[in-house]
């Protein structure tokens, strides 16, 4: 057994590495057209410690690698390529944090504490590892064989440094949680806001039926609320770009060779190769290639015209083709035709399918010329340079750093902004592999304006603000509204039929939760809570949010059980923990990242990620 370990040792380790990085307690949550001269191969810093390009690099392929060993049969997507870049370089970042704070909180882990968890608490991917496992269960005699092999040494140096390393960062995490307390009263509030239930009738006094002339807002009114609520008016800093863009199109040479390799595969299926294995091979039809290129049987006009003409101008047992379609060149081989009276001869046919797409050599013309550009740019400046190859400048709206990469009028495209965050007024990008609105191409940028971080000036406001009065002073006209209703109302009965006097429809709620969202009320926890407030049968004041004004009477309610309280209390207080421990874990990281300070310079090294 244990010689069959040392076997399969290399896996072991990656296993073990990988999922260390994925059991601390609380989840932590190719290159461009560059000159190589100008890399230090450091993708990143955190503080002074620094990410090396080929380790950031080397965790990403094989992240990959696991990936596509995980799903064999399934192709790894940009999308998924984007995940695992940005997990590993979240991964890194933390290890490096986690490494720092070690140090700052002066923490220890001493060999006896590794040794004691190494022995008796091996983690879940130690435990789920086959070799570990007799019938699917973890064995801990093989464990224990495994301990005590001298020739597991320099395998457990290594599960014992990132035990250590474990151990280290949870103390860091524990001495950040620490503080974190859950009263007596948060527990009850958390119980009775998830556990009553009430029911209510309420005439609803809405927005849209009070209309307020914007122009009757003043100039005042507008300068005394922006000067009164400054807060809302901060704004981060914020960017503008110029680009140019270089279309990646296919070409005639393009569709030559789409249209060669079609012929070839044609050429095979007529001297009798299987149809099913070279639709494997060569289709590029995703929905049927691995099925052999099998669609089963279709009636007229249910594909696109060119290729419906052709397949059922075909007799059963032929192969026809290469015939072109707006998706690319088909090869049809037609197995059976029935007939359908009135609703027309259905066939079942096979096809290989080859694509339009862009060559090797137009996608590296492309990015040449991209390149091109920029060293153009260098020395004649960006719109010269633009002019020159003649390419439109196009300017993207204001943008601020934002965690998802978006600009607008662009797409996510995080490496360009991260380029634009890290760059003075004028300075140009390397090239960006980009795709706007659905066109592929090479993107090179310049950054064309800054507006530093501050409080937008009124100007910039105004409209807002005048918008944000004009519904102010509906909520006010909704709300007396509501408070002359319920002068003329004391009691249920009243309340019906005054509602039924002047037209106002009265709408019953479901039996809800304090928190649930209320068709009548909106989300709003305010007034459900006032609700329980209320006895079965007695009438609100007064009520309004940013829907309307409100007069509602109580129909019934469900109260707190105690004992029922006592049964979950403990669940309740850990559930409270726990995400109060997880906010103030997650608010320290944002806090320590910005003290010991983050470069992500990927942005050099990827056109994408």
């Amino acid at each position: 057994m244990l010689a069959k370990m040392r076997e399969n040792m290399p896996l072991i380790m990656w296993i073990l590495v990988g999922a260390f990085l994925g059991t601390i307690i609380f989840s932590w949550g190719m290159g461009g057209f560059k000159t190589k001269g100008q890399l230090d191969g450091v993708v990143g810093k955190i503080g002074d410690r620094e990410i090396l390009y080929d380790k950031y690099n080397r965790l990403v392929q094989d992240r990959v690698a696991q990936e596509r060993q995980k799903n064999p049969d399934t192709e790894i997507n940009d999308a998924q390529i984007r995940q695992i870049r940005k997990q590993a370089w979240d991964d890194l970042v933390r290890e490096q944090l986690m490494a720092i704070y070690r140090e700052k909180f002066g923490i220890v882990t001493s060999d006896e504490e590794v040794a004691f968890a190494v022995r008796n608490n091996p983690p879940s991917w130690i435990q789920e590892n086959e070799n570990f496992q007799k019938d699917g269960v973890f064995d801990r005699s093989r464990y224990e064989e495994f301990l005590r092999d001298p020739s597991s040494a320099n395998i457990l140096v290594s599960i014992e440094e990132d035990y250590r390393a474990s151990m280290g960062n949870q103390k860091v995490i524990d001495r950040v949680i620490a503080p974190v307390f859950v009263s007596p009263g948060e527990v009850w509030d958390e119980y009775v806001a998830t556990s009553r239930k009430f029911k209510a009738a309420a005439v609803t006094f809405s927005l849209r039926n009070f209309a307020v002339d914007s122009t009757s807002i003043t100039s005042d009114e507008i300068q005394k609320y922006y000067n009164e609520h400054q807060s809302e008016f901060k704004r981060t800093e914020r960017r503008k770009l110029s680009f140019v863009t270089i279309p990646v199109v296919a070409t005639r040479d393009d569709s030559t060779r789409v249209m060669e390799i079609a012929e070839e595969a044609l050429n095979r299926a007529k001297s009798g190769e299987d149809f099913a294995e070279l639709a494997k091979e060569y289709s590029e039809d995703e929905g049927s290639a691995k099925q052999g290129g099998d669609l089963g049987y279709f009636t007229s006009g249910r594909m696109v015209k060119e290729f419906d003409s052709t397949a059922f101008a075909t007799r059963p047992g032929q192969i026809a083709g290469p015939i072109t379609t707006r998706f690319g060149a088909h090869i049809i081989k037609v197995y059976d035709r029935k007939p359908g009276g009135a609703a027309g001869d259905s066939i079942k046919a096979s096809h290989i399918l080859l694509k339009w797409k862009v060559g090797s050599d137009t996608e590296e013309r492309a990015g040449q010329k991209a390149k091109d550009l920029v060293d153009a740019a260098k020395t004649q400046g960006f719109e010269k340079a633009a002019a020159q190859f003649t390419l439109e400048v196009k300017q993207t709206d204001w943008v601020a750093q934002n965690p998802t990469g978006n600009i607008p009028g662009i797409g996510t495209l995080a490496p360009a902004l991260d380029f634009a965050y890290a760059s003075k007024r004028d300075a140009v990008s390397y090239v960006f592999k980009t795709k706007i609105r659905g066109e592929d191409g090479y993107s090179v940028f310049k950054v064309n304006e800054i507006q530093p971080a501050g409080v937008a000036p009124i100007a910039e406001v105004e409209s807002n603000v005048r918008g944000t009065l004009v519904k102010k002073k509906q909520e006010q006209m909704a709300l007396e509204a509501a408070q002359a209703f319920r002068g003329k109302v004391n009691s249920p009965e009243q309340f019906l039929k005054e509602a039924v006097r002047e037209s106002l429809k009265v709408d019953t709620t479901a039996e809800h939760l304090q928190r649930d969202y209320l068709r009548v009320f909106g989300s709003d926890e305010k007034i459900a809570k006032y609700m329980f407030t209320l006895e079965p049968g007695q009438l609100s004041k007064p009520l309004s949010n940013s829907r309307g004004g409100y007069v509602a009477v109580l129909l019934s309610k469900t109260g707190a059980d105690s004992t029922d309280f006592v049964a979950k209390r403990a669940e309740i207080e850990n559930r409270l923990r726990q995400t109060k421990q997880n906010t103030v874990y997650q608010d320290w990281l944002t806090s320590a990242e910005k003290q010991i300070g983050v470069v992500d310079n990927r942005y050099l090294y990827y056109t994408d990620y």
